[in-house]
Order: C-alpha cells, then structure tokens, then sequence
C-alpha cells in the first residue's frame, strides 16, 4: 500500500443484513464485493465501462486481491469507498481502495486488486494504450 495515498474518486454503500454474520459485522469475505462496486464505479466515472462490461475495451481477470482490516463495519454504517489506480504494467493494473466509515471517518479496510488484461483465449496482452491515457489524465499522473 502507499504511505498516505492521493485519491480521486469514492462511492458509497450501506451495510446490509445479509452482510454481515453472526458478531453483528461485515464477513470479512463481503469486503470484496464492496471493491468491486468501487472499482466498476470508478471505471464508470472516468468513462471506461459500457452496459455490463466494466472495462469496454478488453477483458481483464483479477489475479490478485488483499486487505488489511483495521476496525469492523455494522449493520447500517454507510461506507465510503475511496479507489485510485495505483499504477498500470505492461499486462497488469492495479486498484487502491480504502474504506472509511462515512460518520466517523474511521478507516475500516485498505486494500488492492491487481488485474491482468487478457485476450479470448485468456492470454495476457498489453493494457491498451487508450486506457492507459484515460487514467493517467484522471490520476493526474505526470506523463
């Protein structure tokens, strides 16, 4: 993870029952349907998903994913899901994401998911160019 990363974008989502287990708090496991509502919001604001396709241009699986938990979510708290590119690779991208608990500003969670872009056969290709611009420019990243 970054030391005191820099991000451009959040979204939120409100914790529902079946979220959470038998504590009363979110199942660890259900964190990372809260990525990817962050990410597929994120790649919707900068214009890069189409219908059901979060990234139009090519396809992408996730080849890695981790979170370092740092206090619990409960039934009702409205999380804030901040999410950031952190950097894209020749085949590979990764997202930042850091959830925060909306009323307290409590760091809950912070995390990444790495993806490789992939052709029909799911051979890694090269992250194409145009997505690559479209982030840089969103990120404010020196080019």
């Amino acid at each position: 993870m970054s030391q005191n990363p820099i991000f451009h974008f959040n979204t939120e989502v409100r914790v529902r029952l079946p979220e959470t287990d038998a504590m009363g708090i979110v199942f660890h496991g259900n964190y990372f349907t809260y990525l990817e509502v962050g990410r597929v919001d994120y790649l919707r604001n900068i214009k890069l998903s189409e219908g059901a396709r979060p990234i139009k241009d090519f396809e992408n699986v996730v080849v890695a994913a981790h979170l370092d938990f740092k206090s619990p979510a409960r039934l009702d708290d409205c999380i804030t899901i901040d999410v950031r590119t952190r950097e894209i690779k020749k085949s590979s991208f990764t997202f930042e994401f850091r959830l925060r608990n909306k009323s307290t500003n409590r760091v809950i969670t912070v995390g990444y998911t790495t993806h490789c872009a992939i052709d029909e056969a799911f051979v890694p290709i090269a992250v194409p160019e145009r997505f690559r611009e479209i982030v840089a420019a969103f990120e404010q990243w020196d080019t």
